[in-house]
């Protein structure tokens, strides 16, 4: 949404379609650590665009999306960029250093299980080795450029990230995972794994869960997702929520 110099080159325009006004991040951060408060830059979309994604005509004409159509999420079709392509792989690390050079005093930058190749897409091919090479470089060029920023990710748990997603986070190098728990069948299990990491997070949709969670001394922080688009609503209900229960 800021300005990038990096996709000024890349893909021919500075920024996506946006309002947005930078002075407003670097107002956001200085505000929010006033108020003992950190920042972190949500990285959501990862490697994956869709067709109303503005470089979605750039990545089809250069070849740079892997075969087949991403269905990880009932409703929405993805289409993931194959980071063995050294332009696109040129692109993740050159952007996120950018950013951590722009924002020198962001807390943290935060990716998610968009990170990560379906293993429904067609063909027996492991990604796996690609990925992690990539976040390995990413995370290592980004550090060199700014050392205090803390790399984190909200991802499926390590056996299912590498077994259905190609991701082998363990062997990524990252500050901190919250172990994602969005699906109510397999909570507990989830649970298990965030009580060996950093947290585990969980949409507004689950919030019947945030008392128990809150309660159990073995599960470090709560990320609420707000799935329904409705962020000023879940941060609402999530104010009343604690507030009732003090």
């Amino acid at each position: 949404m800021y300005n990038s110099e990096v996709m000024q080159q890349t893909l021919g325009y500075r920024s996506c379609p946006n309002q947005f006004q930078e002075k407003w991040l670097d107002w956001l951060i200085d505000e929010a650590h006033k108020q003992g408060m950190q920042v972190h830059a949500y990285f959501e979309k990862g490697i994956k665009i869709d067709k109303n994604s503005p470089i979605y005509d750039l990545a089809t004409s250069r070849r740079w999306i892997v075969p087949g159509v991403d269905k990880t999420y009932v409703g929405i079709d993805h289409y993931v960029l194959d980071v063995q392509i050294p332009e696109v792989a040129s692109l993740f690390k050159n952007i996120l250093v950018e950013f951590v050079q722009k924002y020198p005093n962001i807390d943290a930058v935060q990716w998610d299980d968009y990170l990560g190749y379906y293993a429904e897409l067609p063909g027996k091919i492991d990604r796996t080795s690609n990925l992690t090479n990539l976040l390995q470089e990413m995370i290592t060029a980004m550090k060199q450029a700014n050392s205090t920023v803390s790399f984190d990710i909200c991802h499926h748990n390590p056996y299912w990230a590498k077994r259905y997603f190609a991701a082998d986070w363990q062997n990524w190098n990252v500050d901190r995972v919250f172990i994602q728990a969005y699906n109510e069948a397999n909570f507990q299990e989830e649970l298990n794994y965030a009580k060996n990491y950093a947290g585990i997070a969980i949409t507004d949709r689950q919030l019947h869960r945030l008392k128990e969670l809150v309660d159990n001394q073995a599960i470090k922080s709560i990320l609420v997702f707000p799935l329904s688009g409705k962020p000023e609503e879940t941060a609402s209900s999530l104010k009343s929520l604690t507030q009732n229960n003090k």
